[in-house]
């Protein structure tokens, strides 16, 4: 039987500018289930980042309902349950690779020794064992966004959400970097759900999610 990781219906959300309500979405009725691939496509301003918040927890809808069935409560989905990449690395800049990766385990409660073996184990994966000393600054951006892969994944959650995380790579860096993601999850029941504008990459998904105006279409 395939776990439901996400079920949200009717899900709707309102931003205001000023007094001016923006309906971000409306009435989106999705589900993730265990093992899907989902490529959320559609143009900047569409309602995408508001989606992935919506299904990571990192935000409320204003309309509809939604739950995490086989995550539990919203409260305890990160990062063990949902690991999340942003448009941009956003690693903390004191921090060495290593130390950026292995901190979402550190919160969880995770010995230091048992989280810096798991760090180093999924930086080894994703080929970058050789900058696992280094600050943020040092690195190249396809370094960078990689190492915060490392950082999504080091917890083995069963739900990966990232939001654009190409906006800032070229093509091959960015193909290169999917790559080495849909690798990573081959073996796995995990559930992937990217954001992206790039056309590209979303024909590597097998599910699609349109979304334009706040609206979703389903293929």
């Amino acid at each position: 039987m395939t776990d439901t990781f996400v079920d949200g219906r009717g899900l709707g959300r309102i931003y205001h500018r000023g007094t001016l309500p923006v309906a971000a979405l409306t009435g989106a009725t999705v589900s993730v289930r265990s093992g899907d691939r989902i490529a959320v496509v559609g143009p900047s301003g569409g309602g995408k980042s508001t989606l992935l918040q919506l299904l990571g927890g990192l935000d409320a809808p204003d309309e509809g309902q939604i739950a995490w069935p086989a995550l539990g409560p919203r409260g305890q989905l990160r990062p063990r349950q949902v690991g999340y990449v942003f448009q941009t690395p956003s690693l903390l800049e004191s921090l060495t690779v290593l130390e950026n990766v292995e901190l979402p385990l550190l919160l969880t409660g995770e010995t230091s020794e048992a989280a810096r073996v798991r760090a180093r184990e999924i930086l080894a994966e994703l080929g970058l064992a050789a900058i696992a000393e280094k600050l943020p600054a040092e690195l190249s951006g396809g370094q960078a966004q990689r190492a915060a892969v490392a950082r999504a994944f080091v917890g083995k959650p069963r739900l990966i959400l990232a939001d654009e995380p190409t906006g800032q790579l070229d093509h091959p860096t960015a193909q290169r970097l999917f790559d080495v993601l849909l690798a990573l999850l081959s073996k796995t029941d995990t559930a992937l759900v990217v954001a992206t504008h790039d056309l590209a990459i979303a024909q590597r998904f097998p599910v699609k999610w349109r979304l334009a105006h706040g609206r979703l279409e389903v293929s």
